[in-house]
């Protein structure tokens, strides 16, 4: 399973986990729909006082990433789900 539209949207479902982090603000809250935005790079890039820019960002970015709250995008949910299949571990819910 892949991203719907572009890797980002996993950081806007969880969003507030990244609140105040790489010059994004304090106050960042989850979209509630990120996978629908047609472009969760804009969405980063309007948001970071210096821009969005993938190479430093999104390793940095997924380093703070809540995987609970990034669950919210179905893609995501997906990708969690498989890996729990790959290593023969029960996936909890989300």
């Amino acid at each position: 399973m892949l991203a719907v539209r572009e890797f980002e949207a996993w950081f806007l479902a969880a969003a507030s986990s990244l609140a105040g982090k790489r010059k994004l603000p304090a106050d960042l809250a989850d979209v509630e729909d990120p996978e629908a935005l047609p472009s969760p790079k804009a969405w980063l890039d309007g948001r970071m006082a210096n821009g969005y820019s993938e190479t430093p960002e999104q390793p940095a970015l997924a380093h703070w990433l809540d995987i609970p709250r990034a669950r919210r995008a179905d893609s995501f949910d997906k990708l969690v789900r498989e890996i729990a299949k790959l290593v023969e571990r029960p996936c909890p819910p989300r």
